[in-house]
């Protein structure tokens, strides 16, 4: 590291099991690994230093369905692991961080997914906002790749998104979540991989 710019990268949270896989579920539920979520602190993003902080997040696991359902991947800021549970993955929805669409999957088994976003602090404080944009690709079974935009806004990525009550100045568990459009037992999704990463 040449200390040129005064940017660092730290890992803040990475997996050392896989995460629960989901199934018969339509409501986003997390889907991320308990061991080894990313915490942030409180004033993680400091009042004026924070701006412009960013946080990379990559995952990678498996999908598989029967019933050609709808998938849709989301990054939340959570106060208590495992927690956040909104109706769906809408942006704009409080502690949404970056979302994707949904996509729909034809059957397959054991189909490759991977995730990899970057989210910047764009006002810190109790009202913070943030920007994100990144991907999922999804590698399905007839050996074609669907690709889906993630992001803070399905619309527009240059529209901001907000962390929760307490903005920056309160503690936060970065985890992923996930939502499917048809309940089965069948149609299940699992985070085998998961890291995120501090950066400047």
């Amino acid at each position: 590291m040449s200390w040129t710019t005064g940017t660092q990268t730290e890992c803040l949270g990475a997996n050392n099991a896989v995460g629960s896989a989901l199934s018969s579920f339509t409501t986003a539920a997390v889907m991320s690994p308990v061991t080894g979520a990313a915490y942030l602190p409180a004033n993680f993003f400091l009042p004026s230093y924070g701006i412009g902080k960013s946080l990379w997040v990559k995952a990678s696991g498996v999908l598989s369905t029967t019933s050609t359902p709808t998938f849709g991947w989301a990054v939340f800021a959570d106060s208590a692991l495992g927690t956040a549970s909104p109706a769906n993955l809408t942006s704009g929805t409080a502690g949404v961080l970056a979302t994707t669409g949904l996509i729909t999957q034809a059957t397959g088994t054991n189909m490759p997914w991977e995730l990899e976003v970057v989210i910047t602090c764009i006002t810190t404080g109790t009202s913070a906002t943030f920007l994100s944009d990144g991907t999922v690709k999804v590698y399905t079974a007839s050996t074609s790749i669907q690709s889906l935009r993630m992001s803070s806004s399905a619309s527009n990525p240059n529209t901001t998104n907000t962390i929760g009550t307490g903005g920056t100045t309160a503690a936060w568990y970065i985890e992923l979540a996930a939502a499917c459009g048809t309940s089965s037992s069948s149609n299940s999704i699992q985070c085998y991989s998961y890291i995120c990463m501090g950066l400047n």
